[in-house]
């Protein structure tokens, strides 16, 4: 067995044992000689009459929405769903990397950035601009099979659907690839590998599909690219791939929300006009599924916290509608029921167990794979993938039972109805299944789930998870030696292995508050679904201190132990068989139930959250459990600039609590340290209730819900009212933690007052979108578009008691071991691009363009949540905490266009008041490199 260190592989075969990017996929460097050189086509520009359309079919998607089925002439799809809610345009392309020959892997992914870079039918306009004052939310993903773009916003204007569609075909049909346009982006690009290639998960993921499919590659992210690959491209290689695979016939296009079907065809027909047809065969990836399993072991150079696996199988054909419901069923067996049949594996292992499918090819009969995922300690690898192997083959051996069946099928049919709720999930859920032509998953999911039998599922176990052809990769952390990865696979080797304009956001009509005899707070919303969402908790409005990882502790028994008077997996199990969903968890202040279930199992569901609640499991062999589960994740937890962060910012606070406090402090606790904190939480904290239901429907939920919450004991009555904690930063601080990426992590924060009015936190909002929130704000235009200086850069804000935080992020590449580039000024020229942003917007007053696309931006991010039960319950739960109560939003929304230019210079002023508080996580090298200029940070803010 042959261990290749430094990200470089070596097959390994073991015959019977076992040893993700949303943006790319790969392709052989073609030898064939039937791959023939593309040739420069010039795109067909603004192509002015109409495109004629025909109606092809209704789509039946439930009791409530009927997708309308259009095409093109050209041979473009549409389909359009009316519905309520946010509403998304977005185009599916048939291309990804698996249509990339290998010396071009990238340009995918490449193309798709360039799309955003000016077009034809904008002229002189910039996308992110317009998209912007539409308080719109645009972007774009690539991945191995297909590249999709996507607006999304509530209809503020009469002509928003409009210009949406205007702006989409555009970008589609007629990008102009101007050659500044083309190198800025290159850089852009290769920042983004740089931080792809410092995360292990992504070369995992490349690795199996190389392995499971016989990919010939040297790009080691099949999606991304080599950053050799997108330096050497040229506008000829982008305008040949683009012509060759950006063609209406291979485009679908998607709208969702509140539209007309017939008005909005007509604007599709009126700007999705261009006539293309690819001039040359397409390029297509060979994939042939290994018939051996395959196991490869990697060592990272870039971590040093768990051992993360990979396993891949290769699953349905794309248009295999039945087989895919039956695998999906096969999942939700696996790793998403209560009680699923990972559940024991992921408390052994202080693990959570993935499962995943991925469509890696564009023809229709091209095979999909399955992947399962996990990070273990490195000391795990070999015993867990015995356990996980065991399972894996287990599921051939033996079907479900009557209950699994019976819970399998109920949480089936209720993330369907999920994905029926949200327009963005539908959307993809329609875009999919059309590239995939597979309408059959569309049309009769429902169907299937009702005729599926255990056998069934035992089938495409036999099928699908052969552990005889199966691609295994390890990526374990940077200190590991291949003679321990040897010696722990040498201890395993004998153990066998199996193989809207004026629209608001809350209707307060169906919202009803009410105040129980044991004081605790009720907020029920009545909602048609026929699925409850439910938020309970129990929390102390002040924080005690209290052993750093006790929370930690007690959160691992609640979600991993059952009751005092019965197991976790019966517990499990009882609730996989009432279709209910529940995840309990405590943190420093309290307990939290977050749940979902059929509206009809509502009693038996809240006696088992109680039963939770008031009667856990807290016994001492729980606790050494949760005690070595805890120990686990802190050991493999990787640095970060927001432990240093945290620690500096919130002194005396739990956010002040690093990883490391928390490891320290395991040796200090005991059971009785666990108990006590329950205690306390049960006898001195504040109780709430906020629960999304069917109360019109079902008049009797409104009586449970009371009887129910009317079994626990007396809480303290509710207080809203904001712990005074602020205490302002008076002195600059500059802290660095060494890590092996890479790419720089840089934040720079600031403390400020915050008495959370409904003003102060528009205000906030509004600024934070000007600023860093959105691809039109000003670090996004000037540290990635002009400087180039990364990928990703942004501003947020958090809130907490009294005060707010503002904290400006970017992630910079300061040298690449691969390539052998080194940019370590790149800390100093991100930090001075932050401070020089601020200074100019405490300065100057923000333009009415940029506050009314900020404006618009922040309706959308206030409405468009909505559509989902589950979000309008967690918004409801954050409302009834505030002075404004449930109506806060509706408030938030009748304030924006209110607020004035001088209204976010003031804003700006308040927030950035005080000495930066910075953070940074980066090599030794780099942060050797910038001492000098780290230090004069803290004297010339001490001298300022």
């Amino acid at each position: 067995m042959k261990i290749i260190p430094s990200y470089i592989y070596a097959n390994t075969q073991i015959k019977g044992n076992p040893s993700r990017p949303v943006f790319g996929n790969s392709v052989s460097n073609p030898t064939d000689s039937s791959v023939k050189e593309i040739p420069n086509v010039t795109p067909d520009y603004n192509v002015s009459a109409p495109m004629p359309y025909q109606f092809v079919e209704d789509i039946k998607l439930s009791d409530d929405l009927t997708a309308k089925s259009y095409k093109l002439a050209n041979g473009q799809k549409v389909v359009i769903v009316p519905k309520d809610g946010t509403t998304v345009v977005k185009s599916y392309v048939n291309t990804g990397s698996m249509n990339e020959p290998d010396n071009l892997r990238g340009i995918s992914h490449y193309i798709e950035h360039n799309l955003f870079n000016g077009s034809e039918a904008l002229g002189d306009d910039v996308f992110f601009d317009e998209v912007n004052k539409m308080g719109a939310g645009t972007n774009a993903s690539t991945s191995f099979s297909v590249t999709d773009y996507y607006i999304s916003s509530n209809l503020l204007d009469d002509k928003d659907l409009e210009t949406k569609i205007k702006l989409h075909a555009g970008m589609l049909q007629s990008p102009k690839f101007l050659l500044d346009k083309l190198e800025k982006e290159k850089k852009i690009v290769n920042s983004e590998i740089n931080m792809c290639l410092s995360d292990d998960e992504n070369i995992g993921y490349t690795e199996t599909v190389k392995n499971l499919f016989n990919v010939k590659s040297s790009s080691l992210d099949l999606v991304a690219g080599s950053t050799d690959n997108i330096t050497a491209l040229t506008r000829d290689d982008v305008v040949n791939y683009f012509n060759n695979n950006y063609y209406p016939a291979n485009m679908t296009t998607v709208i969702t929300g509140e539209v007309d079907p017939d008005e909005t065809m007509k604007l599709v027909s009126k700007y999705f006009t261009s006539k293309k047809i690819p001039a040359q065969n397409r390029h297509y990836e060979k994939m042939t599924p290994t018939e051996n399993p395959v196991r490869r072991d990697i060592i990272s150079q870039k971590s040093d916290g768990a051992a993360s696996i990979f396993l891949g199988f290769a699953g349905p054909e794309n248009s295999n509608a039945k087989d895919k419901v039956h695998m999906r069923a096969l999942s939700v067996l696996l790793g998403t029921l209560s009680n699923s049949k990972m559940s024991s594996l992921e408390r052994k292992y202080s693990t959570e167990i993935n499962i995943s499918p991925e469509r890696l090819g564009t023809k229709p009969d091209d095979k999909s794979m399955t992947l399962i995922e996990a990070e273990v300690k490195d000391d795990y690898v070999e015993v867990f993938l015995k356990d996980l192997y065991e399972k894996l083959s287990s599921l051939a051996q033996t079907p479900p039972t009557e209950d699994e069946l019976t819970a399998v099928k109920l949480k089936m049919k209720k993330g369907r109805e999920e994905v029926l709720e949200s327009s963005f999930a539908l959307n993809s859920n329609i875009g999919q299944s059309f590239l995939n032509n597979n309408l059959d998953y569309l049309k009769n999911y429902n169907e299937y789930i009702d005729k599926m039998t255990a056998k069934d599922i035992q089938n495409i176990a036999k099928k699908y998870l052969d552990l005889n052809k199966v691609a295994l990769t390890v990526v374990h952390p940077s200190n590991v030696k291949a003679d321990d990865i040897q010696t722990h696979y040498n201890s395993a080797s004998n153990l066998s292995f199996t193989g809207l304009n004026k629209k608001v956001p809350l209707d307060s009509s169906k919202v009803k508050e009410y105040r129980m005899p044991n004081n605790f707070s009720i907020v029920m919303n009545d909602v048609n679904s026929n699925t409850v969402e439910y938020r309970f908790e129990i929390a102390q409005k002040d924080w005690t201190p209290k052993k750093a990882a006790v929370a930690d502790i007690l959160s691992e028994m609640l979600a991993y132990s059952g009751t005092q008077n019965k197991s976790l997996d019966d517990l499990s199990s009882k609730f996989d068989v009432l279709g209910a969903s529940a995840r309990v968890l405590a943190n420093q202040y309290g307990i939290h139930i977050s749940a979902n279930f059929p509206s009809e199992n509502a009693k038996e569901s809240l006696d088992l959250f109680r039963e939770k609640i008031q009667t856990p499991d807290l016994s001492e062999e729980m606790f050494k459990q949760a005690l070595q589960r805890c120990e686990d994740y802190y050991l493999t937890s990787e640095a970060s600039a927001y432990d240093n962060f945290g620690k500096a910012m919130f002194k005396g606070m739990p956010l002040s609590i690093t990883v490391e406090d928390k490891q320290k402090s395991l040796s200090d606790i005991t059971l009785e340290d666990i108990k006590t904190f329950y205690n306390d939480v049960l006898n001195s904290g504040q109780g709430q209730v906020v629960v999304s239901g069917p109360f019109t429907k079902n008049p009797e939920l409104k009586q449970t819900v009371f009887d129910e919450i009317s079994k626990f004991n007396n809480v303290q009555p509710k207080d809203i009212t904001l712990s005074k904690t602020y205490s302002p930063v008076e002195k600059t601080e500059v802290h660095t933690t060494e890590y092996k990426k890479n790419q720089a992590q840089i934040i720079e924060g600031f403390k400020f007052p915050y008495a959370r009015n409904v003003k102060d936190s528009v205000c906030l909002s509004l600024l934070n979108d000007i600023l860093g929130g959105s691809p039109s704000s000003r670090l996004f235009s000037d540290l990635r578009e002009s400087r180039h200086l990364a990928y990703s850069v942004y501003s947020d804000f958090d809130a907490v008691d009294d005060f707010g935080v503002m904290y400006l992020e970017i992630g910079t590449t300061t040298e690449n071991q691969e390539t052998g580039e080194t940019s370590f000024d790149n800390i100093k020229k991100s930090i001075e691009g932050f401070n020089e942003n601020i200074k100019k917007i405490t300065t100057e007053k923000v333009s009415e363009e940029e506050l009314d696309a900020a404006k618009k931006a922040l309706k959308t991010i206030i409405l468009s949540p909505w559509e989902m039960n589950g979000a309008k319950t967690t918004i409801l739960e954050d409302c009834a905490r505030n002075p404004y109560g449930v109506e806060y939003v509706n408030k938030k929304l009748e304030i924006i266009d209110s607020i004035t230019p001088e209204d976010i210079l003031n804003t700006a002023k308040n927030v950035f008041s005080s000495k930066p508080i910075y953070s940074i996580a980066a090599t030794k090298a780099s942060l050797d490199a910038n001492k000098e200029f780290l230090d004069t940070l803290v004297s010339e803010k001490k001298n300022s």
